[in-house]
């Protein structure tokens, strides 16, 4: 489990760093997404993706606090809507995104997960959210139909997630960016 809350030198205090942060990572997530549109998964089930742009998400929450990373989050999900996706798919992303975020927000705080632990916590919460939009815009049958494969799937896609994570915070020093 990694050390959380570390006091280090903040460098996220002036208002220029903080947003050169904020941007790298946001940008930094819209690639790792885009990444994701290029090599699909094996598998092809509507709805299932690995999340590589919600492992950028999950850094910020690990190293900069919740509402960083809510920040980094939101922008991924607009920006993503503008570039990659359609109007229609935002309800989606961002029920699913809020949900995630709120869960893993939530993980974090009580420390009682590792890295790995509030990433599948925050997959299958994503998915979950995505399901209630489904069901509240389209249809709950659709919704109770698809369930069980996306817990599944938000499963295993968070412990991928938690595992690469797991290797870039071991990799990267701290770096004081906790606000």
């Amino acid at each position: 489990m990694i050390r959380r809350n570390a006091t280090k030198r903040n460098t996220l205090s002036s208002p220029g760093r903080r947003a050169a942060w904020y941007g790298l990572l946001t940008a930094l997530a819209l690639c790792a997404g885009y990444l994701e549109v290029l090599v699909p998964l094996p598998v092809s089930i509507p709805g299932i993706k690995l999340g590589l742009g919600n492992a950028v998400v999950l850094f910020a929450l690990e190293r900069m606090g919740a509402r960083p990373a809510l920040f980094i989050m939101l922008a991924k999900v607009f920006c993503s809507m503008l570039l990659f996706s359609t109007p229609q798919m935002l309800a989606f992303s961002l029920g699913g995104g809020l949900l995630s975020w709120a869960v893993m927000a939530a993980a974090v705080r009580l420390d009682l997960f590792s890295e790995v632990g509030v990433s599948v916590l925050g997959g299958v919460a994503h998915n979950a959210g995505q399901l209630l939009v489904v069901a509240a815009l389209l249809s709950p049958q659709v919704a109770l139909v698809n369930a069980p494969v996306l817990a599944v799937a938000g499963v295993a896609c968070g412990l991928a997630i938690g595992l690469i994570l797991r290797g870039v915070l071991a990799a990267l020093p701290e770096a004081g960016l906790r606000e």
